[in-house]
């Protein structure tokens, strides 16, 4: 074996595989020296993600030294990496043919190399059998004693090839190789560790693995931060580990060294997909990008099929799966995969057909059931999903992870002491690896038993906190109860039973729905169970757990109509259109990202819309899914979206069912929905907040100098229109100068147009120049609309004492946009004080109410409405905003006093009667208006006042007995006094 020969093995592949102690090769001279020296540098370049690069050197290199087995094992190497199994498959099989079989150290390490890279490709494509038996037939060329190497290459095919004993036998000998070892041994000795479950000892040998490479090559190698970041997400998942690098910071540290590197953007996607708080990046561009750099990557179509079945995309799971048969035809993985798409497709047979195949070569493996489980519950097919976590723990009693899958499952179908019995399993059985979904949801589960009281109502089972439960019971269990009836009759579908959690802390909600803290939603619908954050959470008097509360028990019907076959954004979608069915004020009032989606090109297409409830486009996500079936109901009305449930119910995908129901497409319905917007939004006049990369395609079509006049005014009104956009994006991100420059290449036009006008004057507003900053604007306002212009200048008129002026301008505005979301912009609301400063009442009354259309959450906005109502002798308009305000906060006495007082007035009596008892019960504690103790003469009159409506339902007798107690308690108090007079 020649020293360049030599020297390129240990670079490659480490220190040569050796039955005696390592001999240093003899110091290359001359030429020789030059050659390795240039060998190393395209190892190195492999190892440090120039692949491409490094083939054309090796394939120069061959075409002179055609049977070099070092050469050739390393362009195996470097075509793998970029995803040529083929050819890299041909090149390691040639590299081991033409190792030299003499037996010195040399050519029995080389032929130990070319062998671990065959089978590493091997493994790759799903022929692990193959694998298993390239190695053992070089078993004379390998040390797995001394070599953690060979250990792990020939441990890892028979285990993959099911014959787990003699695997763990060998990965037992990695384990305990020596620590004499190059960078690339300790990376072998610790995954040989990780496998065998020796979390702590794998993390030892990878930090030395590191520590080595930098020694060695100067710097860390990728490969050993991946698996260091492999190590920390299955050790600690989200939990802060005392361990100095997460293992995102890893993946990142890789990326940087080799940028790229197909375990770093796969570990990174994994983290993404695990904690969808991660918003550095969503999971789906990681993905992305290394599908782009390696479209045929079988590691990267794995974790994409296996997101693609996760949020539904059926279709492009099928497509991924169809290229992975190309592949690697023969990997686990995918065969899972077919199973757990025919179990969702509702092809049974075949997925136990697919099942019962990997049970036979593989008996003791649980990751097949525990996948095809894993994936019907990411589509919330819990009930679906038990009988296969079932089986995989009793394929595997050890396998935690298949524990942890079956206690989500009995958690989200109601057997929340199976849950908690799963879970704390998986927890004994993870060795010590932490998992921050699991412990949280241990932990809620278990609060829960001590903190919550549950009550049966009918088929309506809820779980609350005891102390409030007399003012929950009032409200929630009713309102589900006609939710049920009403929702029961319009899709044809009574539910069975339900339960209904509910939170005080909407930390306990989220970790109890999602596994972690912070998922931006008040409710969750699994099926059988709902969760809901209390009215006394944290954003207490900001929201309508009304408004939630329907919105989830329609999924209840959507979920059990469909068995839980839905895509998501049909049924959020549904739901969100549900909500202001029922109640027009209940709107998710999103417009003004609508238009911003329109003007950036970013309304999310049907196909990718299930991915949007995994981003920090979720809430967009709702809003776009409601317009949609808005959009399908008004075109074909309600009786396609039962039909279109029950085709998924059928097991239909989206594309068929689609054609079946409506005829269409998914890019049809993108299409349609695109104009259906643009309609919805005709009539806004704002600015849109414009994307940085809408900027720069629009800047990429314009030129500096203005179009010649040959051109046509349209044109050059466009170019001017273009720098306008690019000036707005620019001055929204920051960069006045960028957008001053922008503004300077159309100065020169004689007609400005109203969108550079309006952008001149906020930024001559920015530098403090009202005046300039209002003759401006009200130039632009004779060419154009925007609403935040008028907002201004009403805003600046106001401040001027000009009110007339301040009145025009927020009028202007309300017509421009109504009902905008930013509060302290809202022309309602702005009118709303202007008038209240001119004290015209009714004005500032009527301007609040018409704001009110658009905020289901406004509290005290209903509550100043219902007053003056009330004052106006408007009783059933009072008590309606009463009511809504109640459905954002039951839990103050005046409220239900104003309500009780409303009612009665109105001749409502039993409703009156209804709010005056459960404003007596309301827990002081739990009153945000008086939190103190209800003293005797408030008491009194909370009694007498009941009386004075049991007297109006003509029960006289109890209306005395209910007087009597009042006046016991005050005798001066007037109501009671005179409800007893009238009784005599």
């Amino acid at each position: 074996m020649s020293p360049t020969a030599t020297l390129l093995a240990v670079l490659v592949f480490g220190s040569i595989a050796r039955p005696a102690p390592a001999q240093v090769p003899q110091e290359p001279a001359g030429a020789e020296r030059l050659a390795a020296e240039e060998l190393r540098q395209v190892a190195l370049m492999v190892r440090r993600g120039e692949a491409r690069k490094a083939i054309r050197d090796l394939e120069d290199i061959l075409a002179d030294h055609p049977s070099d087995a070092d050469v050739r094992t390393l362009l195996a190497r470097a075509r793998f990496d970029q995803a040529a199994y083929v050819p890299a498959l041909a090149d390691a099989a040639r590299a081991l043919a033409d190792a030299p079989q003499a037996g010195t150290a040399e050519t029995r390490g080389l032929r130990a190399a070319c062998a671990r890279s065959l089978s590493r490709i091997l493994l790759a494509i799903g022929r692990a059998s193959d694998a298993a038996v390239a190695l053992e037939k070089e078993s004379a060329n390998l040390s797995p004693d001394a070599d953690a190497r060979d250990a792990w290459a020939l441990g890892s095919a028979l285990w993959e090839a099911g014959r787990r004993e003699r695997a763990r036998e060998v990965l037992e000998v990695g384990t305990k190789t020596p620590d004499e070892q190059p960078w690339d041994g300790l990376l072998a000795r610790g995954l040989c560790q990780r496998r065998m479950g020796e979390i702590e000892a794998a993390s030892k040998s990878l930090v030395a693995a590191d520590r080595a490479s930098q020694a060695a090559e100067g710097g860390s190698e990728p490969e050993v931060l991946c698996a260091l970041g492999d190590l920390y997400f299955e050790a600690d998942r989200e939990v802060d580990a005392a361990r100095g690098r997460s293992a995102a910071d890893l993946y990142r540290d890789a990326l940087r060294i080799a940028p790229g590197c197909e375990p770093a953007l796969l570990g990174l996607f994994r983290l993404h997909r695990a904690n969808w708080l991660r918003r550095s990046r969503s999971a789906q561009d990681l993905l992305d990008e290394l599908l782009s750099l390696r479209p045929d990557s079988i590691e990267g179509l794995i974790a994409g099929a296996s997101a693609d079945v996760d949020d539904g995309q059926q279709k492009s799971a099928r497509e991924r799966l169809a290229r992975l048969e190309a592949l690697a035809p023969g990997r686990r993985e995918v065969r899972t995969l077919r199973a757990a798409l025919a179990s969702i497709e509702g092809r049974k047979e075949e997925c136990e057909r697919l099942l019962g195949e990997l049970r036979a070569e593989d008996s003791a493996d649980a990751a097949p059931e525990r996948e095809v489980g894993r994936h019907l519950s990411e589509l919330y097919r819990f009930a679906e999903a038990l009988p296969f976590e079932r089986r995989a723990t009793e394929r595997d009693e050890h396998d935690f992870e298949a524990w942890r899958e079956l206690g989500r499952a009995l958690a989200d179908t109601g057997d929340e002491d199976g849950a908690r019995a799963a879970l704390d399993r998986a927890k004994a059985e993870a060795g010590g690896r932490q998992d921050a979904w699991r412990d949280n949801l241990r932990l809620v589960l278990k609060n829960m038993t001590q903190s919550q009281k549950r009550e049966k109502h009918g088929e309506l089972t809820f779980a609350w906190n005891p102390a409030a439960a007399d003012v929950l019971r009032t409200y929630l269990v009713p309102f589900y109860e006609s939710a049920r009836t009403e929702l029961a009759s319009r899709y044809g579908f009574t539910p069975g039973p339900t339960t209904i959690e509910v939170f005080d802390k909407h930390a306990d909600f989220s970790v109890r729905s999602t596994g972690f803290e912070g998922f931006p939603a008040l409710g969750v619908c699994f099926g059988p169970v709902v969760t809901a954050v209390s009215p006394l959470a944290e954003m207490r008097g900001t929201q309508s757990w009304a408004r939630t509360s329907f919105h989830e028990f329609t999924h209840v019907i959507h979920l059990g109509l469909s068995h839980n076959r839905c895509p998501r954004w049909i049924t959020e979608g549904l739901a969100t259109w549900e909500e202001e069915n029922r109640n027009s004020t209940w709107t998710r009032n999103l417009r003004r990202e609508l238009v911003d989606a329109l003007a950036n090109g970013d309304l999310i297409l049907v196909r990718d819309l299930n991915r949007a409830f995994r981003s920090q486009r979720i809430l967009f996500g709702y809003y776009q899914g409601g317009l949609l079936c808005r959009m399908l109901i008004e075109r074909r009305g309600f009786a396609p979206m039962v039909r279109i449930l029950d085709a998924f119910d059928r097991g239909l995908d989206l594309d068929q069912a689609l054609a079946e129901v409506y005829q269409t497409t998914p890019e049809d319905l993108d299409r349609d929905f695109e104009a259906y917007a643009r309609r919805l939004t005709a009539d806004l006049r704002i600015e849109p907040r414009w994307s940085p990369a809408k900027a720069v395609r629009v800047r990429a079509g314009l030129s500096r100098e203005k179009p010649p006049v040959s051109a046509g005014a349209e044109r050059i009104a466009a170019w001017a229109e273009g720098w306008c956009t690019v000036a707005w994006q620019a001055w929204q991100g920051g960069k006045k100068v960028d957008a001053q420059e922008a503004l300077r290449i159309i100065q020169g036009l004689e007609l400005q147009p109203a969108r550079a006008q309006f952008l001149r004057g906020e930024i001559a507003l920015k530098e403090g120049d009202r005046v300039k900053a209002s003759e401006i604007w009200e130039t632009a306002l004779q060419a154009g609309e925007d609403f935040r212009v008028r907002v201004a200048l009403g805003v600046l008129a106001d401040d001027a004492g000009r009110t007339e002026a301040a009145e025009k301008h927020f009028l202007a505005a309300e017509k421009d946009f109504p009902g905008f979301d930013e509060l302290p912009l809202s022309a309602e609301l702005n009118l709303s004080r202007l008038y209240v400063k001119l004290e015209r009442t009714d004005d500032a009354m009527r301007a609040v109410e018409r704001h009110l259309a658009w905020d289901a959450g406004d509290l005290e906005g209903r509550r100043k409405v219902a007053a003056w109502h009330f004052e106006q002798g408007r009783f059933a308009e009072s008590a309606r905003r009463c009511e809504e305000a109640i459905e954002i906060d039951p839990f103050l006495r005046k409220l239900h006093r104003a309500s009780g007082d409303a009612l009665r007035a109105a001749a409502r009596h039993e409703e009156a009667l209804r709010e005056y008892t459960v404003g007596l019960a309301v827990p002081p504690e739990m009153d945000a208006d008086e939190p103190g103790p209800v003293e005797d003469k408030e008491r009194a009159e909370w009694l007498g006042s009941q009386a004075a409506c049991l007297q109006g339902l003509g029960k006289n007798a109890e209306a005395a007995d209910r007087a009597k107690k009042a006046l016991e308690i005050d005798a001066s108090c007037a109501i009671a006094r005179e409800t007893l007079d009238k009784a005599q």
